[in-house]
C-alpha cells in the first residue's frame, strides 16, 4: 500500500466455522487483518463499517447465498475484490456471477494453501493498484484544477496589464498628438496673418484621407504631417513669408522652394515622423511636374503629399486673413478645382467636393444668438468657443468653433496662468439646433 493509505482487511464469510478458522489461521500467518462472518447479513454488517479490499464468500449458505451476497456487496464496496468459494456442483452459477462481474474469480473446495495464498496476494495487488489509480486520478482532478486557477490567475494579471500598456500606449499616443498642435501652434507665429492654418489644413486633410478610406496608420501620417507641413518655414526671413509668390525675387524664391527640405531634415532625426516627414517634403509638388523641391509628376507624388496640397490651398484660398472677409471654402474650392490636373491630382476631387460642402453647410452651425466673455474659471463643459483662444505671445490653444470639454477647460487655465494672454475668452451663449 501506498504511504497514508487505509490497510484494508480480508472479511471471509461461512456460515462453516472449521472453514472460517483454517482460512482464518492460513492469512493471519501472512500478516493480513482479517474479519470473518458467518451469514451474507453479518458480512453486510461488517462492510458498513470496516475498510475492507477483499472478500471471500461460500456460495452455499443458508438464507443470503453467496452470489447474492457477493452482489449486495458489490453495490455498497465496489472496489472491493470479491472471491466465491465453490464447489464443482455449483459452478453454473459461480461463471453466472463472474460474467455479471460480481465475483473476481473463484476458489474451488477443497483449495490448495499456496495457490490460495497467491490468489489473496493477487487479488490485494489488483485493490491496491485501483486504489492507486483513484489516487492519482484524484491528484490529477486537484492538480488541474490548481493549474486552471493559476492560469486563470496569470490571464486576469496578463489582461490587467495590456489593458495598463493599452491605456499607456493612448496617453502617449494623446501626448505626441498634442506635442504636434503645439509645434503647429509654434510654426503659425511666422504668419499671424492666416489663423490656424496648420490646424485647418490637418483638418481637411484627415477627412479627404477618410472619404477615400486610406490606412489608420497612413490616416495618422498624413494628419501628423499636415500639421508640421510649413516646419521649414521657421528658417526663412518674414520679408519672403510677406510677399505674394509673383512678387519675390529669385533668390527669395530659391529660399522659399528650400522649405520642405528643411522641413524633412527637421523632422528626420525623430523614427517615429520620418514617413510624415517625407509627405512634408513633396507637398509643394505640382500634379504635372512644375513644383518643388524633385520636380515629381503624377502617381510618384506621395498619396498623403497630393492631400495635404489640396488641403493647404483650401485653407490659404479659404482664409480671410489676407484678403478681409469670412472664411469661404467654395470661393477655395473653385480656385483649387481650375487648377486640377495641373497642380493637384484631379481624382482626389470628387471627394474634396463632397468634403467643401459639407464644411460650406454647416459653416454656421455653432454660431450662436449671441456671445459673451468669459475667465477660464468661469468656463463650463459643452460651450463653444466664438473665437480663436492664444496666448499672450500669440500660441493657438484651441480654435473658434470648439465644444469645451473638462481637459480643454484645464488646459486654457494652465495657459493663462503661463502666458496670459489679458483678454477674455469668448464663447456663444447658445447653439443654434
Amino acid at each position: 500500500m501506498s504511504a497514508g493509505m487505509t490497510v484494508p482487511a480480508i472479511l471471509l464469510v461461512d456460515d462453516e466455522e472449521h472453514i472460517l478458522s483454517s482460512l482464518k489461521r492460513l492469512l493471519c500467518a501472512e500478516d493480513y487483518a482479517v474479519l470473518t462472518a458467518t451469514s451474507g447479513e453479518q458480512g453486510l454488517r461488517l462492510l458498513e463499517n470496516n475498510p475492507v479490499g477483499l472478500i471471500i464468500s461460500d456460495q452455499r449458505m443458508p438464507g443470503m447465498n453467496g452470489t447474492e451476497f457477493l452482489a449486495r456487496a458489490r453495490q455498497c464496496c465496489p472496489d472491493a475484490v470479491r472471491i466465491m468459494l465453490t464447489a464443482y456442483s455449483d459452478m453454473e452459477a459461480t461463471i453466472g456471477a463472474i460474467n455479471r462481474g460480481e465475483i473476481y474469480r473463484f476458489i474451488t473446495k477443497p483449495w490448495q494453501d499456496e495457490e490460495l495464498k497467491m490468489i489473496v496476494r493477487d487479488a490485494l495487488e489488483r485493490y491496491r493498484l485501483v486504489q492507486e489509480n483513484k489516487r492519482l486520478t484524484r491528484e490529477l482532478r486537484e492538480w488541474n484544477a490548481r493549474l486552471e486557477q493559476r492560469v486563470r490567475e496569470q490571464t486576469a494579471e496578463i489582461e490587467q496589464q495590456n489593458k495598463e500598456l493599452m491605456q499607456l500606449n493612448k496617453k502617449l499616443q494623446e501626448n505626441f498628438k498634442s506635442s504636434l498642435q503645439a509645434f503647429a501652434s509654434l510654426i503659425e507665429l511666422r504668419d499671424m496673418r492666416l489663423s490656424n492654418h496648420a490646424h485647418n489644413v490637418a483638418s481637411i486633410a484627415v477627412k479627404i484621407a477618410d472619404e477615400i478610406k486610406v490606412s489608420q496608420q497612413e490616416r495618422d501620417t498624413i494628419e501628423a504631417a499636415a500639421l508640421l507641413h510649413d516646419i521649414g518655414k521657421i528658417g526663412v526671413p518674414d520679408s519672403v513669408l510677406a510677399k505674394q509668390p509673383k512678387d519675390l525675387t529669385a533668390e527669395e524664391r530659391r529660399q522659399l522652394e528650400q522649405h520642405p527640405i528643411r522641413g524633412q531634415a527637421a523632422l528626420e532625426p525623430i523614427e517615429s515622423l520620418r514617413e510624415a516627414a517625407v509627405l512634408v517634403r513633396h507637398h509643394h509638388e505640382w500634379y504635372n511636374g512644375d513644383g518643388y523641391p524633385d520636380r515629381l509628376r503624377f502617381d510618384n507624388i506621395p498619396l498623403g503629399s497630393r492631400i495635404i496640397a489640396i488641403a493647404d490651398a483650401i485653407d490659404r484660398h479659404a482664409n480671410p486673413g489676407r484678403r478681409g472677409g469670412a472664411y469661404d471654402v467654395m470661393r477655395a474650392f473653385r480656385i483649387v478645382y481650375a487648377d486640377r490636373r495641373t497642380h493637384y491630382d484631379e481624382h482626389l476631387m470628387p471627394a474634396l467636393e463632397k468634403i467643401v460642402r459639407v464644411l460650406d453647410a454647416g459653416a454656421d452651425k455653432t454660431i450662436g444668438t449671441g456671445q459673451k466673455a468669459c475667465l477660464p474659471e468661469e468656463l463650463v463643459p459643452g460651450m463653444v468657443l466664438a473665437e480663436d483662444i492664444r496666448t499672450g505671445t500669440g500660441i493657438l490653444v484651441l480654435p473658434a468653433g470648439t465644444a469645451l470639454k473638462h481637459e480643454h477647460i484645464l488646459a486654457l487655465k494652465r495657459y493663462f496662468e503661463l502666458d496670459p494672454s489679458g483678454s477674455s475668452i469668448r464663447v456663444w451663449l447658445k447653439q443654434k439646433a
